[in-house]
């Protein structure tokens, strides 16, 4: 099985630097635009599925990319994005002033923190996982396309490399990034991470937690 595993488009809360977590944010403008060349350049692939998170940003991601192949999205609701609880909308500043205590965890040991009133990323990890699993029984030997979110996809990245959740802030997941997953002869291996050759050039969206 090829697995094109992608990130959603843009969300005004991703360029504003907004903790996105499951609130169910829309796309923008231009992740509308990401998500036209990103589906563009799989039109030629031969796609036998497409699954979804449930969330709207990566329902309609998923969508363009079905469009060309005649498929229907195939709604997971285990690939929805971390739950992040209490500081779901906050921006950075507002979580290094609210909750000092949480960030200093969250960078000095993430695979230990469970986010308040959310979701810790082995829990992240476990569902997602079962969903990969799932997915990849059930098409051996085909290409398929799953849209998820960041810190979803890179809990995944994480299993498949063996760095571990610790490693987490190794992996860089741009919006409509394509990382493709490769299993095949009982070996699964990351083929390709973070590829957005297929995107015009446009301004960046900073990373969230650069944003002082």
């Amino acid at each position: 099985m090829n697995l094109i595993l992608i990130r959603h488009g843009e969300t005004d809360w991703n360029r504003s630097g907004r903790c996105q977590g499951v609130a169910d944010i829309v796309l923008n403008e231009n992740g509308k635009k990401q998500a036209r060349e990103l589906a563009h350049s799989l039109k030629d692939h031969k796609i036998t599925a497409v699954y979804s998170s449930h969330l709207k940003r990566a329902h309609e991601t998923a969508k363009h990319i079905a469009d060309h192949h005649g498929l229907t999205v195939r709604i997971e609701t285990d690939l929805h994005e971390m739950n992040q609880g209490d500081l779901e909308g906050l921006s950075f500043p507002d979580i290094r002033d609210r909750y000092a205590d949480v960030l200093k965890k969250w960078r000095e040991s993430p695979e230990t923190l469970r986010l308040p009133n959310g979701e810790s990323l082995v829990e992240v990890q476990n569902r997602a996982w079962k969903v990969f699993e799932k997915v990849h029984n059930t098409h051996l030997g085909e290409t398929v396309v799953a849209v998820s979110h960041n810190l979803t996809i890179i809990t995944l990245l994480c299993k498949i490399t063996g760095v571990g959740l610790k490693g987490f802030r190794d992996f860089n997941v741009q919006a409509t990034s394509k990382n493709v997953i490769i299993s095949e002869n009982g070996d699964i291996r990351v083929d390709v991470m973070n590829d957005v050759s297929h995107l015009s050039p446009m301004e960046s969206v900073p990373a969230f937690e650069s944003k002082r």
